[in-house]
């Protein structure tokens, strides 16, 4: 069995190596390493502690051990950031647990020569702690005050301002809610009840049947989960699809749409008299939705495979279409902190992609019928400006309703969503 400290030092080893994504190289860490649910949720707590304060503690690192740093093995370097994030952050681990503990991974490894080098520079972060916290609350830099990429930071205050941006930046750092969603084909009664008498804490959130648990764990190990009472889904998503005002009997069509959660909400607000055709591009995506619909007895659901680029006929006309784009991920960065550290060239083709999506998906629309446009991302060249491209070359549509989320100000992920229909020229 391996340590909570051992399995975060392999993860981040593994990202910085690989460039694999937080979550899945977690989730396939956590399941192969065999740890009691208390160090499961150290290591998780260190793994994304520790990407989302790279840059930060990178500099502190660099600062504490100087020149030598830059010729640390990345092994080395991976056990001395879960150190440092420890020491500087987690304030109910012991100094001396996060110290030794580092100290003992890097003995046992085949850079055990480093072990003193981990000893001296973790020993003098916890020396300076009082003083490196002071520095980092006190900086001007903002990349460095909030571990982001000073690119990204700039795209920020460029397309909401300095109050907005920092705002942002600050709640990035937070841990987010567990945000869930009353299944209504379930019988829900005395479900809140029932995971506080397992010791979860459960509250409602201002949204009619979005509520958020607290102390959960794994949610797939309740019995409640496993009979399809309730789905995990994050606020912004719940509060778009209530806006998209999808009536009792309507048809809706979601082009992009695994893992599915949009399409089991907007499946409750159409009812057993509505149907959803939810779509994705891979066939396996399409399993994940057909098996959520199935554990929430979802039955006005039809998940099939579908290229949202191309125009298909045979689909037929809807009510509402969800036009949830493939994007750069920046409004979820709390969640896949790794993001943040990208360079934004490496989203420049989406636009144009995400503006062909669009125009294709409205050809599905029945006349008065609704489109929404959303992307968890909060840079206007994905959000706005394709809206406003997509306007430009279509004069026949116009705004409904247009909202940006941000995590601060909405207690949800980063989200943008458009509602789009054809005028009425009578």
């Amino acid at each position: 069995m391996s340590s909570a400290r051992k399995v975060a030092v392999k993860v981040l080893s593994e990202i910085e190596r690989d460039g694999s994504y937080s979550n899945i190289a977690a989730d396939v860490a956590l399941n192969e390493a065999g740890l009691n649910s208390a160090d499961s949720r150290l290591a998780s707590m260190l793994i994304y502690g520790c990407l989302q304060r790279k840059i930060t503690l990178n500099k502190v690192l660099r600062d504490m051990a100087g020149d030598s740093f830059r010729k640390t093995h990345p092994f080395v370097v991976s056990v001395c950031l879960v150190g440092a994030y420890q020491l500087l952050f987690m304030d109910k681990i012991p100094e001396s647990a996060a110290v030794n503990e580092s100290v003992k991974i890097v003995k046992a490894s085949k850079q055990r020569f480093a072990a003193g080098f981990t000893n001296a520079v973790l020993h003098k972060i916890a020396r300076s702690k009082p003083e490196i916290l002071k520095t980092i609350a006190d900086s001007d830099d903002l990349s460095f005050k909030y571990s982001c990429s000073k690119e990204l930071i700039e795209s920020l205050i460029k397309d909401y301002g300095f109050e907005l941006a920092e705002g942002f930046l600050k709640a990035s750092l937070e841990s987010p809610k567990l945000i869930c969603r009353l299944n209504n084909f379930a019988d829900t009664n005395g479900l809140l009840e029932s995971l506080s008498e397992k010791g979860i804490e459960c509250n409602n959130c201002d949204l009619d049947s979005a509520f958020t648990l607290k102390g959960a764990g794994n949610v797939e190990r309740l019995p409640e989960f496993r009979d399809g009472k309730f789905f995990v889904q994050d606020l912004a998503s719940q509060i778009a699809i209530s806006d998209l005002n999808i009536k009792e009997g309507m048809n809706v069509l979601d082009v992009c749409a695994a893992p599915g959660g949009k399409s089991f909400t907007a499946a409750q607000y159409a009812g057993k008299s509505g149907k959803i055709v939810a779509c994705d591009l891979y066939e396996k995506r399409v399993g994940l939705i057909l098996n959520g619909a199935k554990r929430l007895n979802i039955n006005n659901l039809t998940a099939i495979q579908n290229d949202a680029t191309i125009y298909n006929q045979s689909l037929g006309q809807f009510d509402r279409v969800l036009c949830d784009v493939p994007c750069s991920g920046f409004g979820v960065i709390r969640r896949k902190p790794e993001i943040k550290y990208k360079n934004l060239s490496e989203f420049d083709e989406l636009p144009e992609i995400q503006l062909n999506i669009l125009k294709t998906s409205v050809k599905y629309l029945k006349v008065n019928g609704e489109i929404m446009y959303s992307t968890c991302t909060l840079r206007n060249a994905e959000n706005k400006e394709v809206v406003d491209k997509f306007l430009s070359e279509n004069k026949d549509f116009e705004v409904v309703l247009e909202k940006t989320l941000f995590p601060q100000t909405s207690s949800s992920d980063g989200f943008y969503f458009c509602v789009l229909k054809r005028k009425n020229f009578e």
